[in-house]
């Protein structure tokens, strides 16, 4: 099982890309969760871990709702449908998944 982070991804340069991502997100208040806690130097190995009944982990993105202001009242229209409304990114989540 791999969990040192320097012998997960420091060796490889697309994992480094993608925990530099990552990171980037936390920076700007968006929370990465790798098993339900919050990423940190310890855990970004996790994500390419090679284990032997086949899971992984994969990528959830949970968005939230941004309220559209009604420009010509100046006021919130919640019930503007979906398609109206923006999205934003709100958090990561890094879950193990198993293929059989």
């Amino acid at each position: 099982m791999l969990t040192n982070v320097s012998g997960v991804y420091e060796n490889n340069k697309g994992s480094q890309i993608y925990v530099e991502g990552l990171k980037r997100y936390q920076k700007r208040g968006i929370r990465v969760l790798i098993d339900g806690k919050d990423a940190c130097e310890e855990t970004w190995g996790k994500l390419f871990e090679v284990r032997e009944d086949g899971s992984f982990y994969m990528g959830d993105y949970i968005l939230e709702d941004i309220p559209q202001e009604n420009t010509a009242k100046g006021e919130v229209n919640e019930e503007e449908e979906d398609y109206m409304k923006a999205k934003r990114l709100k958090e990561i989540h890094f879950d193990i998944v198993y293929h059989q």
